[in-house]
């Protein structure tokens, strides 16, 4: 999770925003936190949308001859030399830190939703982004080496919003 004085970047049809972080979005809530947002009952009469936390990562795909030759330790103590390497390759790793971009998408619609959870799950949300953020000048700045896009949608998101869009539809057919 995102720690809550770092900015995210917000997508919505108006385009990339940078916004300060949602309280309560992160992996960090508590179960009873989880729990009072969840029981929170809202107006019937309201219509409801959802957000969906879309997460794209870019990383390298090898890290092998960036550590090759660049960890060592000539510490005695087995333990010692151990600790030393893995501090070394552990800020290397850190270097090579491409980041990731986090978006939340809101919702009104159902068919909108089952759609994007449909692409994300077969893969084509995947390769739409590819083009988006594996740009010339990413490929330009990590020079040789390739990377690859990670994109994570959390399930339980999906299914909680998708229960919320299924309320407006029963209130709009409702008599």
């Amino acid at each position: 999770a995102v720690p809550p004085h770092h900015p995210v970047v917000c997508c919505s049809s108006a385009g990339p925003q940078i916004c300060t972080k949602r309280p309560g979005r992160g992996r960090t809530l508590l179960s009873s936190q989880r729990k009072r947002r969840k029981s929170a009952t809202p107006d019937p009469k309201e219509k409801q949308t959802c957000d969906i936390r879309l997460r794209v990562r870019a990383e390298y795909c090898q890290h092998e001859t960036a550590l090759q030759g660049n960890v060592f330790s000539n510490k005695q103590d087995p333990l010692e030399r151990q600790f030393e390497r893995f501090n070394q390759a552990n800020t290397i790793l850190k270097s090579r830190d491409l980041g990731s971009i986090i978006c939340d998408i809101k919702f009104s619609e159902l068919t909108y939703l089952d759609a994007f959870w449909r692409d994300y799950i077969n893969g084509s949300l995947l390769e739409a982004l590819k083009g988006v953020f594996i740009t010339d000048s990413l490929k330009q700045a990590v020079g040789h080496e390739a990377i690859k896009l990670l994109v994570n949608v959390d399930e339980e998101d999906y299914e909680v919003g998708r229960q919320k869009l299924l309320r407006n539809l029963m209130l709009q057919t409702a008599p």
